[in-house]
């Protein structure tokens, strides 16, 4: 909670802050986001391979404080009104919080290891995130409108020292080799490997990989790798788009209240779509639902884009059609996960969250620049929109061939079969 409110603070002031900077510019806007998203394509892998070789909780606590401490830069960035230094403090910031990502995600099934309380788990993560979305953009743009951009980068710095000080309260080991030879009560190689683990070296680094590689290839569910890298090529120009259709010319303070109010309605549609699928869909045994989740929130995006392409002139109608295309946008980050949580082995997990969050950042940097090129070169608000609707459109009818043709999770060895009698005779049903 402490993360995910500070992180929408630091979002929202740095696309304002770029919007004083160099007003007027939908290009600088998309190079915001880049240099928030390059970093994390670039560093999330490595993070995916420190959390398979320390301890998880021990990097999720330094990495908070080492966080806290980088976030001075924005102020002082802002001090100076100089937009390179704000692009610098962004891709530092971006750089901590890629190596973050993989670390607190692959560390969820170390805490929870039964499959239906697991979902539970992911469920109520990003309902957090959801919520944070909505309490965040509403705090967050009526805290610049009325104490100054500087206050909300205070404020993730604040939340950053609060995440550290409760994660350095967590007990327990996670370290993912000896929690595992420990658990097969072999005590010995399990202080072994921990020495090992404690010398991490350039050819080790290769050698992650390449095992990586070789995991990655010998896999029946690689192209789930790229489900949210799927969602976000979809949503990937909301952030050019949000700054856009709040702005207001000549008034910050309106323009930090109406980005404010879009963000907390795509809070409230992230929010709704997983609780959403859990109710209608989902079955934690059963990873072919956490598939078939992704089809619908697809249909949420496509349905969400376009609505605002079609009502691009009503602010109301641009805040509810957001809802609804974050509602696709949730049920797809938060079910890839959680179908990479139950399919992917624990030694490995680390750095396939990695590479899974690193080639989303990949999917949704191109897509945001794509879309501050077309508004500077003239195309509307609209047109874009109806690119990002057409965009999930295809993408609709290529991962229902997937799921159709069961492949990834639709794989019967993936699913529980249950023996259902009917007349003396048993079926074997594939729920």
């Amino acid at each position: 909670m402490c993360q995910h409110c500070g992180d929408w603070f630091v979002r929202i002031a740095a696309l304002v802050s770029v919007q004083r900077l160099a007003p007027g510019s939908a290009t600088a806007l998309s190079l915001i986001v880049m240099c928030r998203t390059i970093p994390e394509l670039l560093v999330a892998p490595l993070g995916g391979i420190l959390a398979d070789t320390f301890d998880r909780k021990t990097l999720m606590v330094k990495l908070d404080i080492l966080a806290a401490v980088s976030v001075f830069s924005f102020i002082y960035a802002l001090k100076s009104s100089n937009v390179l230094l704000l692009y610098a403090a962004t891709v530092v910031r971006s750089t901590i919080s890629a190596s973050y990502m993989p670390i607190t995600m692959s560390i969820v099934p170390m805490l929870v290891s039964n499959p239906e309380d697991l979902k539970r788990a992911s469920t109520l993560n990003g309902m957090v995130w959801s919520g944070m979305l909505v309490v965040g953009g509403v705090l967050a743009g009526g805290v610049s409108a009325r104490f100054g951009l500087e206050a909300c980068y205070y404020i993730d710095i604040v939340t950053y020292l609060i995440s550290a000080l409760i994660m350095s309260r967590v007990t327990g080991d996670y370290l993912v080799e000896s929690t595992t030879i420990k658990n097969n009560n072999d005590q010995d190689t399990a202080a072994t490997a921990v020495s090992k683990k404690t010398s991490f070296t350039l050819r080790s680094f290769f050698y992650m990989n390449a095992e990586l590689i070789q995991y990655i290839w010998t896999c029946e569910f690689v192209l789930l790798i790229l489900l949210k890298a799927t969602g976000c090529l979809i949503f990937g120009s909301a952030d050019v788009l949000n700054v856009t259709l709040s702005h207001i010319e000549g008034d910050e303070s309106s323009t930090s209240r109406q980005m404010g109010r879009i963000y907390s309605c795509a809070g409230i549609g992230c929010m709704i779509g997983p609780v959403l699928a859990n109710l209608t869909i989902v079955h934690g045994d059963k990873p072919r639902t956490l598939q078939l989740a992704t089809l619908f929130g697809l249909v949420f995006m496509f349905s969400g884009w376009l609505g605002v392409a079609r009502n691009i002139s009503s602010f109301t109608a641009i805040c509810a059609f957001t809802a609804v295309r974050a509602i696709g946008s949730s049920t797809i980050w938060l079910f890839s996960t959680l179908l990479l949580q139950n399919l992917t082995s624990s030694k490995f997990l680390g750095r396939v969250l990695g590479l899974d969050f690193c080639l989303g950042r990949v999917s949704e940097t191109s897509i945001a620049f794509l879309a501050g090129r077309l508004e500077d070169n003239g195309r509307s608000n609209s047109e874009i929109a109806y690119l990002s609707s057409g965009i999930a459109g295809f993408m609709f009818v290529f991962w229902c061939t997937y799921h159709h043709m069961g492949y990834g999770a639709a794989r019967s060895k993936f699913n529980k079969e249950e023996q259902v009698p009917i007349n003396g005779f048993e079926l074997n049903a594939l729920i």
